[in-house]
């Protein structure tokens, strides 16, 4: 199961909501309750009645593996400096692999390698996030 039901917490509910269930629950495999018992739950008092609610909506009666806060840290990171390399060119970099190391605190081999990855995912047809701000031409 992807992670990206974090997210959509988060926005549902707020950053402090989020926060909260990562410090209380994070690296954990959860029981959910049921959207009847959750207000009432182990669970709620631990991350509170909306959250619990919220989880209960979605997950209820099965077990939830709660990602850890350093491991969604890391997949941020990692987010950031994936569009950092897309958004600085994969063919013709407009910045170097310097640039982009320093700035995201890893090293220019792994910047270089993680070009190279993504142009061979751009080669092989995967798709590929666009820029948010690539320009249209017309003929």
């Amino acid at each position: 199961m992807s992670d990206a039901w974090i997210d959509e917490l988060e926005r549902d509910l707020g950053l402090a909501a989020r926060l909260r269930l990562l410090a209380n629950c994070g690296g954990q495999r959860r029981a959910i309750p049921m959207p009847l018992h959750a207000g009432r739950s182990v669970l709620a008092g631990e991350v509170g009645v909306e959250v619990a609610q919220w989880l209960a909506a979605r997950f209820g009666g099965s077990e939830l593996d709660i990602p850890s806060h350093r491991a969604q840290v890391a997949r941020d990171q990692a987010s950031a400096l994936r569009a950092a390399v897309i958004e600085a060119g994969l063919t013709e970099a407009k910045r170097s692999a310097n640039a982009i190391a320093s700035e995201h605190g890893v090293t220019s081999m792994w910047v270089r390698k993680l070009r190279a990855e993504l142009r061979a995912e751009q080669r092989a047809g995967r798709q590929m996030p666009l820029p948010l701000f690539d320009r249209l031409t017309r003929d």
